[in-house]
C-alpha cells in the first residue's frame, strides 16, 4: 500500500510548488526508471529553497538513490536557493529555464549560495519531474489551454484587487 507522509504545507504558492516538487521527487526516486535511478546514485546532497520575505522554506535531501523533504530551514544545506519573493520563485520553477535563474540572479531577484554545480545536476533531474503527457491526451490539452490562460488572467485580476484593498 503506497502512503503518503503528511506535510507541513503552508498556503503560500510557492510552498505548494516545493511540496509538489518534493512529492514527485519522491515518486522518482523510488521508480524504475534508469536515467532517474543514475542521476539520483552516488549523491548525498541538501537542496534548500527558500524565500525569506514569503517566510518560506523547504528543502530537498538526496541520500544514495533515497530522497525526502523537509519544510523549514536545513541546517547546512550544500545549495540553497532563496527567491526575492513567492511568485519569483514560482514563476522561475515553472520556467524549468536554467538561464532564467542566471537572470535573475544578477537583477536581484534571487541568490544562490554553495555548489553552483549543483544547480547544473538539478536542472538535470527536473527534466523529470513533470512527466510526459500521452499523445492521446494532447488534443485535450491544447482545447484546455485557453480556458486556463482565462482563468489566470481572473485570478491575476482579482489577487491585484485584493492586494490593492490591502494596501499591498
Amino acid at each position: 500500500m503506497f502512503t503518503v507522509p503528511v506535510l507541513d504545507i503552508k498556503s503560500d504558492p510557492l510552498d505548494v510548488l516545493l511540496a509538489v516538487i518534493g512529492y514527485r521527487l519522491s515518486m522518482l526516486a523510488d521508480s524504475d526508471n534508469e536515467d532517474v535511478k543514475a542521476l539520483f546514485a552516488d549523491r548525498n546532497v541538501t537542496i534548500e529553497l527558500a524565500s525569506a520575505e514569503a517566510d518560506i522554506a523547504r528543502y530537498f535531501v538526496f541520500d544514495n538513490g533515497h530522497f525526502s523533504q523537509y519544510s523549514g530551514h536545513a541546517k547546512k544545506a550544500d545549495l540553497t536557493i532563496n527567491f526575492k519573493d513567492s511568485m519569483t520563485g514560482v514563476k522561475l520553477l515553472t520556467k524549468g529555464n536554467l538561464p532564467a535563474f542566471m537572470t535573475a540572479v544578477q537583477e536581484g531577484n534571487l541568490s544562490i549560495e554553495g555548489d553552483y554545480s549543483l544547480m547544473m545536476w538539478f536542472n538535470k533531474l527536473a527534466k523529470h519531474i513533470v512527466p510526459a503527457i500521452p499523445e492521446e491526451y494532447k488534443p485535450y490539452v491544447q482545447k484546455a489551454k485557453p480556458y486556463a490562460y482565462k482563468a489566470q488572467q481572473f485570478a491575476n485580476h482579482w489577487i491585484g484587487v485584493a492586494k490593492h484593498k490591502l494596501g499591498k
